[in-house]
Formats: structure tokens, sequence, C-alpha cells
């Protein structure tokens, strides 16, 4: 009976293990740069975000970004500004497709994120 316990109470832990998954980076591509008549001089430092939940990670090259999520529409349905790298709580009464868009500066990127 012990044993049994023990088995059942050591799947109920692997289950638990695996639900909590490591946060993913979010992909985000460059949608507009600077348009100074030239190249770029050196290669553009796009943003690194991790999503894991309702909480969106901002690390490095975010500090001094907006950050907006869209809708299908194109509407804005959430915005803020990253003064520091950290955690950024989402609503948690968003949920679906958004498309995630950073402007820093005159460079733009665009991602997709996923809510549930």
């Amino acid at each position: 009976m012990i044993k049994k316990f023990f088995l059942f109470a050591l799947a109920l832990f692997t289950v638990t293990v695996t639900v909590n998954a490591e946060p993913t980076e979010v992909p985000l591509t460059v949608k507009t740069q600077p348009n100074d008549g030239g190249r770029p001089r050196s290669p553009i430092d796009i943003p690194v975000f991790y999503l894991d939940g309702h909480t969106l990670t901002a690390s490095s090259y975010t500090v001094g970004s907006t950050v907006q999520l869209l809708d299908e529409n194109d509407n804005v349905v959430y915005s803020t500004y990253i003064y520091i790298e950290g955690d950024i709580l989402l609503p948690t009464s968003l949920s679906g497709t958004y498309t995630i868009e950073v402007t820093r500066g005159d460079q733009t990127f665009e991602g997709e994120i996923e809510l549930e």
C-alpha cells in the first residue's frame, strides 16, 4: 500500500514538473529600421523577450523601448514603456494571438505571442 502511494506521489510530482516549462523566447524580426540614406554601420541589436504565461520578461536591448500588443485588426490592446530590464505583467483578461510591436528610437520590431 505504501509503495503504491509513493509511486502515485512520484507520478504526480513528475507531472507538476513538466507542466512548469521554461519561458519561451518571443521571436522578433525587424519591421522598420533607420532610413538615413545608407547602410547601418553595425548590426541591429534585436530586443529579447521571454514569455511565461502572462509575464513578459524584458531582457537585453529593451530599455527605452515601447511595447504594444495589437489584435487581429491592428488595434492596440496594451502598451507600456520599458524603463528597466525585468518583468512586464500583461493583463490576464487578454487571451489569444497578438502581434507584439517593439519600438526603440526609429527602429520597430515585431513578432507574435499566444496568451492563454
